[in-house]
């Protein structure tokens, strides 16, 4: 039902759904639900079947099967089950990765709100929130989590935390009352209430009008599962990589053939098969294996720090960012409401922690003066909210802004001390908040006295005060102190904090009086300057991804002045940058909003729609955006963006379907630490494939340089397939997994035009290949003699060993080999595939390679030209010439 419920009388709203203040009849309920469904979101589930399938979708792999039907036409059996069990290999390493992250987003789902009450039949009955449908009139009360979209009949103090739905960190004010125009937005809907939000306050009763898909929040999870999946950076890095290498196999293949058939054109099946023989050693038949290994490998490492992978290429992905656009609440916050000033007419007093753990120092602890207002407090606010903990976490039960100022008494006071402040002075009389008077008031005995003490909006409580403590007497409330009273609560809000007002008063007789009379002629007391603040360690994440040259944006649905102190606090450039609000960015077009969008630091007051738009438009301009939230209103965003970061605690479902990572600790600098490792993984990429593709190089120019010299290959396509899937294998996988190089965060993201493969890397490709091609020439010259099979082994076995060096000079692009860590696992993967390559020539599986036992000399050759590959790298790196 797509209406303007929040703009429509109260008679009319009922009219359209059919229903009455009393609520369904059960069978009109089972109708209804019959006809629109169960009240549950749709969710694009992947099959593992499916899974499974995407693991094989690139280029690279079309001609591995390519090269699979090749081999099993010409007979090659070996060869094309070899291929094809390292294809197999690759699928199920990147299959069970991403099945295993998917079945740990199962797990950390909650039940969201699993029973709710309803009208059902004139009475209240509790139902499984499923069943809810449009017509039912649901009940809520403080705590409940809303199942359904729902026009609101009446509220008593009812407060909805809409941050999931909105990025508002203040809980909304509902009015049942108004009406409201039919463009208002979503967070400006006082009469509705939404589901996936919370009741923080009050209680209330409502019409549900959406439930399941049709609610906002279904909404916009219809439009993520509608949206599709775009390719990560990576997938295509590797796309783009393997067309090349396919366009180079088939441009060699074709060469040689030709040749061939020049010079023997009654050959052509011999000719065939030595085409073949180059695309094989053309072609990095274990780069996807390894490739995925790595990524599997760097998946792992980031789910031990607390960040899990959904989707595999993705690892890689986060490092190559630069710039994050990140929500406020609940990211770059705790989504906890702080108090951290305590002002008084004369003075300043700053609070010490954050969120909702009671510990932190209360600068003037020795003022005398606040023992009453602590005191005060403590009696005022414990009634109505309680504090907890869950999972080792500090919570609080009640009104957040309450919750905050009972914390502050815990640190002023101790737990004994709120206790005792209670015990002396206990309450009598509550009159609740309410949006026409905007305080809550409660009345102790205090003695043979009676105590008043009103909190709520400062400017409102100043109405009603005619006094003002300062430095513990009690003034009258003059004209000039009035001003500086709003003087203090102005300067409080210009810094982003919301504001509390404490008064108080006390009375020698209390007969149950009117609250018009019990809330006049207060003491103006003090202003609790209150936060969501910070999470630890997040000012300092900021700094260093600002160092790796990664640019921070924040982008909230919460007030401008309030995102600009979070902004200060965390280190962001406000006096650089430009601070944009939601209604700015309407009326600019995108043209307009791209040429500001390089210099804004903080987006405010925003809505779904437009952080979308913000990160269209910064991919559109060349930058690589990743965008980290928890609502339902980041998901959107989450999914255009390169790499989606949602929040594994605090995330809605809907974030989490759309992401790519998820924080298992909603934690910021966890972020961090995934560029980090996404940079770590992007070098360890790139070196298995110097290595494998200047290795493949020199197979190719051994294979032609003797067909052209000798008129034959001097290695057969066997040999070309066991040293590519076997012995190339382990050292570049070891490759993989190098210690991170030196300052790897103190530069900055890859250029977007940037490649895998570039024109220096394919000269550099081309000279370190012509150096194995000569020293396997050499071996072949210098063992012929002794016969071809000898010789054919001593071409084998010499480019193993060739390449064992161009392994080692591989572990860095550019920075000799003294200055890296020591990576075991590449020694140990060597020593491996030596003993593999002994295997074939000192076992009977030699008559299946052809191969013999070789001379000491010819060992000892080897080693000699592998060692000489290998320096002649190092002296590259020294006299600094770059690929």
């Amino acid at each position: 039902m797509v209406r303007s419920w929040h703009a429509m009388e109260m008679n009319e709203v009922l009219q359209e759904l059919d229903t009455t203040l009393e609520g369904l009849s059960s069978e009109e309920a089972h109708r209804r639900l019959i006809k629109y469904g169960f009240n549950e979101i749709k969710t694009k589930k992947k099959s593992p079947l499916v899974l499974f399938g995407k693991q094989f979708a690139n280029f690279l792999i079309a001609i591995l099967l390519v090269a699979i039907t090749i081999s099993l036409f010409l007979g090659e059996v070996i060869d094309a089950i070899a291929i094809a069990v390292i294809v197999f290999l690759m699928g199920v390493m990147g299959f069970l990765q991403e099945y295993k992250a998917e079945r740990t987003i199962e797990a950390l789902k909650k039940l969201s709100s699993p029973r709710c009450s309803v009208l059902r039949d004139g009475r209240v009955v509790d139902i499984p929130a499923s069943h809810v449908v449009p017509g039912d009139v649901l009940l809520l009360r403080e705590g409940d989590k809303i199942v359904a979209d729902a026009r609101l009949i009446e509220v008593e103090s009812l407060e909805i935390d809409e941050s999931p739905l909105t990025g508002e960190s203040t809980p909304v004010e509902k009015n049942p009352d108004v009406l409201l125009p039919s463009e208002t937005p979503v967070s400006d809907r006082v009469n509705m209430v939404f589901a996936g939000t919370y009741v923080v306050k009050g209680r209330g009763k409502a019409i549900v009008v959406n439930t399941g898909d049709s609610t906002e929040l279904g909404r916009i999870a219809r439009a993520i599962v509608e949206s599709g999946e775009e390719k990560t950076i990576l997938e295509r890095e590797l796309d783009y990589f393997a067309k090349r290498i396919g366009i180079l196999v088939i441009a060699i293949a074709v060469l040689i053939f030709l040749i061939g058939l020049l010079e023997e054109p009654e050959s052509i099946i011999r000719v065939f098969m030595v085409a073949v023989a180059l695309a094989v050693a053309a072609i990095p038949e274990g780069l996807p294996a390894i490739a995925t290994a790595i990524l599997a490998i760097g998946a792992y490492r980031m789910a031990k720090k607390n960040a899990l992978v959904r989707r595999l290429a993705a690892v890689e992905s986060l490092g190559s960012v630069d710039i994050i656009c990140t929500d406020k609440t609940g990211t770059i916050t705790k989504g906890e409401m702080t108090v951290k000033l305590v002002r008084t007419l004369d003075a300043k007093y700053e609070v010490e922690g954050s969120g909702y753990e009671p510990y932190g120092e209360v600068k003037g602890m020795s003022d005398s003066d606040l023992s009453l207002l602590y005191k005060a407090i403590a009696a005022h606010t414990a009634i109505d909210v309680s504090l907890y903990v869950e999972n080792n976490v500090w919570r609080v039960k009640g009104s957040p802004t309450e919750g905050a100022a009972l914390i502050l008494a815990y640190k002023a006071l101790g737990e004994k001390g709120v206790a005792e402040s209670v015990e002396e002075l206990p309450i009598i009389k509550t009159y609740p908040f309410d949006r026409f008077r905007k305080r809550k008031t409660t009345i102790h005995r205090a003695g043979v006295k009676y105590l008043v003490i009103s909190t709520g909006a400062p400017e409102v409580l100043l109405e009603v005060s005619n006094r003002v403590r300062v430095g513990g007497v009690e003034k009258q409330l003059d004209a000039d102190l009035k001003k500086k009273v709003l003087g203090i609560i102005e300067e409080l809000a210009s810094q982003g904090y919301r504001t509390l007002g404490v008064t108080y008063k006390y009375m020698d007789n209390y007969d149950d009086e009117k609250v018009e009379n019990i809330e006049k002629d207060l003491v103006f007391y003090a202003i609790l300057g209150m936060i969501d603040p910070p999470r630890d360690g997040v000012k300092e994440a900021v700094e260093m991804a600002r160092r790796a040259g990664v640019k921070t944006i924040m982008i909230t649905g919460d007030h401008k002045l309030t995102a600009i102190a979070i902004a200060k606090m965390i280190g962001l450039d406000i006096e650089e940058g430009i601070v944009l609000e939601g209604r700015e960015l309407d009326s600019m077009s995108d043209e307009e909003l791209s040429r500001v969008i390089d210099k804004t630091i903080v987006f405010a007051r925003v809505t779904p729609e437009h952080k979308a738009r913000i990160v269209r438009i910064l991919k559109k301009k060349g930058y690589r955006v990743a965008m980290t939230g928890d609502g339902i209103n980041d998901a959107p965003a989450l999914k255009v963006a390169d790499v989606g970061v949602a929040m594994g605690i605090k995330g809605t479902e809907v974030a989490k379907e759309a992401s790519q990572l998820v924080l298992l600790d909603d934690n910021y600098v966890t972020i961090v630490e995934a560029i980090r490792e996404g940079r770590v993984i992007f070098e360890n990429i790139k070196k298995p494939i110097n290595y494998l593709l200047s290795a493949n190089m020199g197979e190719v120019i051994t294979i032609l340089a003797s067909q052209l010299l000798f008129k034959k290959s001097i290695l057969e396509p066997i040999h070309l397939l066991w040293i590519n899937v076997v012995t190339d294998a382990l050292p570049a996988i070891a490759l993989g997994i190098e210690p991170p190089e030196p300052g790897i965060m103190d530069k900055p993201p890859r250029s977007v035009g940037e490649r895998l493969i570039n024109a220096r890397k394919l000269i550099y490709y081309v000279v370190m290949g012509s150096l194995i091609a000569v020293a396997a020439m050499l071996a072949f010259i210098n063992s012929h003699g002794e016969g071809l099979v000898v010789a054919e082994t001593a071409v084998f076995t010499t480019i193993v060993l060739t390449e064992f060096g161009r392994s080692m000079a591989s572990r860095s692009e550019n920075i000799p080999l003294w200055k890296l860590k020591r990576n075991n696992w590449l020694i140990f993967a060597l020593i491996a595939s030596l003993g593999l390559q002994l295997i074939v020539l000192y076992t009977p599986l030699s008559q299946i390679f052809h191969t013999t036992l070789l001379p000491p000399e010819l060992w000892l050759y080897g080693l000699a030209a592998s060692l000489t590959i290998w320096l002649l790298d190092e002296i590259r790196k020294i006299i600094r010439i770059r690929i």
